[in-house]
């Protein structure tokens, strides 16, 4: 497990204040302002901390309210909202200085067998040979400005390898498509909750790009401005991230400052995990 990959599941490891309220006071992810993928993770986590162990997420929405301070202390504060037979509901606010900068409903449920069925799983080529984004990134090194290099060559704590990789720098028009092999970099313990909130995690990178693929944009284009709205997340099957999973995306639709991704997480074998679903602001400045 490189450095990176123990950092980041150190995020999940919450201090408990008081009954249902938690916090988290370390060294955020983020650049700027504190990552999303971090904070979902997290509430995830809080909340899994007032269900009985014998039930598991299976269904996570939530808004991102304000942006993160990444120097200041998160404090999570979660509602029982439901205690059933089959379904636990929690409500998790995440709190700087008073006031939410993250709201989420998670669902929570007994296993169960029931009808199945699943679409098919895109055919893409496989993970082996692709390069790494963190390849891709260290190719470009010496067209960075020296001040960001720091956190253009970080360690990753996920091997990310695109199908069908862009050009970071000068970002063409392409179809609204995005298809990444994903796995840790790293052995995670046997604890579905971590290999949870880890894919919750990883699920935020990646939508928004989606969106903006159409349009010649990314992340480093200076007159655009991205962030999340929205997140949502569905569990289907039991989760193994040990091993590769393709991240499927496509983006539908972008209007009004806003565009709409959705994805689906499968297992090299094809069995689908988790389906994703967000909104993102895309504003285009003079």
């Amino acid at each position: 497990m490189n450095k990176a990959l123990t950092n980041t599941l150190k995020l999940f490891e919450l201090e408990k204040i008081d009954r249902d309220i938690y916090a988290w006071s370390g060294s955020s992810v983020g650049f700027g302002r504190i990552f999303g993928g971090q904070v979902m993770a997290q509430t995830l986590m809080a909340a899994y901390s007032t269900v009985d162990k014998k039930r598991f997420a299976h269904s996570f929405h939530s808004y991102f309210l304000r942006p993160g301070d990444m120097n200041k202390k998160i404090i999570f504060d979660v509602d029982r909202i439901r205690d059933g037979r089959s379904f636990t509901t929690r409500r998790v606010r995440a709190i700087q200085n008073g006031e939410a900068i993250f709201n989420c409903s998670i669902s929570f449920k007994v296993k169960e067998k029931g009808l199945t069925h699943q679409l098919s799983m895109p055919k893409v080529p496989g993970p082996e040979g692709l390069e790494s984004e963190w390849e891709m990134r260290n190719k470009l090194k010496s067209k960075i400005e020296k001040k960001y290099l720091p956190i253009w060559l970080r360690e990753r704590e996920i091997d990310m390898r695109q199908v069908d990789p862009v050009d970071l720098l000068n970002p063409k028009k392409s179809p609204p498509y995005k298809k990444t092999w994903i796995k840790p970099n790293g052995n995670l313990p046997k604890d579905q909750k971590i290999h949870q909130a880890l894919m919750l995690y990883v699920s935020d990178m990646g939508l928004l790009g989606t969106a903006v693929n159409p349009h010649g944009l990314n992340f480093m284009s200076k007159n655009f401005q991205g962030a999340s709205l929205d997140h949502a997340i569905w569990f289907h099957n039991n989760i193994n991230f040990n091993n590769w999973h393709l991240y499927h995306i496509d983006s539908p639709i972008s209007g009004g400052a806003r565009g709409f991704s959705r994805g689906s997480i499968y297992t090299k074998s094809g069995r689908l995990v988790a389906s994703t679903s967000q909104e993102g602001l895309m504003r285009v400045w003079d």
